[in-house]
């Protein structure tokens, strides 16, 4: 039986399998809508020049500062949020109670950092997260924008090829379909179509967000973790 063929650009290449032929593009990122007010801060009274200095001397030498996640973002079975994220972050609701738009706005994790990195297990990407909304640190918004603008880049042929089996490929083919057969307008139907495999299609459906923690395999990574 012939081999199928797929398109990147103007390359044709053989690829002996049964999954159909796909057109492979790099469209823009559709932008999205997340909430981006900043969040307000109680600030405390200081305690005097000298002593704050050597509180703050003697904690640094002690031990080092916690680090702990926002709740919208720590794992968990029943995340606080509901979020597919095949779709943009301004899709997200609440599990429970509603969500204020500052709270998007607040530090992604605390003590605040200006960028961090996320894994997804058994895929090679890496998601680098910047302080991109108020150019200071990292915030939920930022956490969700990142992931999703990565998750919406376009497969590479050599991803594509790295694929280990047919029956791995066909499920991608699958993702890929459900992703842009589920819209019910006609040229957003079809301009999905056109865009191609995209890395969320690797995800085999599970497109659940679950949750971060501390990566325990690579050293000031965060792991994302999906259902």
């Amino acid at each position: 039986m012939p081999g199928k063929r797929v398109r990147f650009s103007s390359v044709s290449t053989a690829y002996p399998t049964s999954v159909p032929p796909l057109s492979y593009s790099v469209p823009s990122d559709p932008s999205s809508s997340g909430p981006r007010t900043p969040p307000s801060f109680i600030t405390p009274l200081p305690l005097p020049r000298h002593d704050y200095a050597y509180s703050h001397r003697k904690r640094s030498q002690s031990y080092p500062a916690p680090t702990r996640l926002h709740h919208l973002l720590a794992y968990s079975h029943h995340p606080t949020i509901n979020y597919d994220l095949s779709l943009p972050p301004s899709m997200i609701t609440a599990t429970y109670l509603g969500i204020s738009t500052t709270t998007f706005a607040e530090p992604a994790v605390y003590p605040p950092v200006s960028s961090l990195m996320i894994q997804i297990p058994h895929h090679s990407w890496s998601i680098s997260v910047h302080a991109s909304f108020n150019g200071q640190y990292v915030t939920v918004n930022d956490i969700f924008d990142a992931v999703y603008h990565s998750l919406r880049k376009n497969v590479s042929p050599a991803e594509y090829h790295a694929i280990p089996s047919r029956k791995d490929a066909e499920k991608v083919r699958m993702a890929y379909e459900m992703r842009y057969r589920r819209l019910r307008d006609r040229h957003a139907y079809e301009a999905e179509k056109r865009q191609g495999l995209k890395r969320v299609d690797f995800l085999d459906r599970h497109t659940r967000f679950m949750g971060l923690t501390v990566s325990s395999t690579n050293p000031g990574f965060w792991t994302l973790h999906v259902s």
